[in-house]
């Protein structure tokens, strides 16, 4: 009698939540290839990936009781890492922002001493001359954020806005706000 890989899953899925710790030495091994393949499409680190895949199959183990023996554990432990990854990007780009953000303001805080009252005059017309040019559904986010210190909670019931909105906003904002200001230090004094 042949076994379908589905049902030799379910066989050993059921015997370790019955306690058969190398059943699930047994599904790891089955379906570790997978789940590092994905973790590391999903996040193109090969480090990254094999945390991901220990950490999804820990999460697998923990939550076996969950695991619905009829569907395909491959499938489940499969979203479970898509899961992990998708947190881990939305934790790289929280990073990413708060480094951008940081940078931002360094760079108003700490402008060079030499640099004289013109060119300093010049740096914020540039700014405000984007600033303008910004619609103002980013522009109003951007303004309450750096020149009035809110945080993103502040700036949502300020603006009567979901907290995701107001952060899409934010990022929204400041990449055209570089993007223009960009534009506008290439072309030099002809702005």
């Amino acid at each position: 009698m042949i076994i379908s890989d589905h049902d030799e899953d379910r066989k050993l899925a059921s015997s370790a939540l019955n306690g058969d710790i190398e059943a699930f030495s047994r599904l790891v091994r089955r379906h570790q290839d997978a789940v590092y393949n994905l973790a590391y499409r999903l996040c193109g680190n090969a480090a990254t990936a094999q945390d991901i895949g220990q950490e999804a199959f820990i999460r697998a183990y923990r939550k076996l009781a969950q695991y619905k023996l009829e569907y395909s554990f491959r499938n489940w432990v499969l979203g479970i890492c898509a899961n992990l990854c998708r947190s881990q990007y939305r934790w790289w780009s929280r990073k990413r922002r708060t480094e951008e953000d940081y940078a931002i303001e360094m760079a108003i805080q700490n402008e060079p001493e030499g640099q004289s009252a013109a060119h300093k005059s010049l740096m914020y017309e540039r700014l405000e001359k984007a600033l303008r040019i910004l619609p103002e559904t980013l522009r109003a986010p951007i303004v309450l954020k750096y020149m009035e210190n809110m945080s993103i909670r502040e700036i949502s019931d300020t603006l009567g806005i979901s907290l995701s909105a107001a952060k899409m906003r934010l990022t929204r904002g400041r990449k055209q706000l570089s993007r223009q200001l960009g534009e506008s230090i290439d072309q030099g004094d002809s702005t």
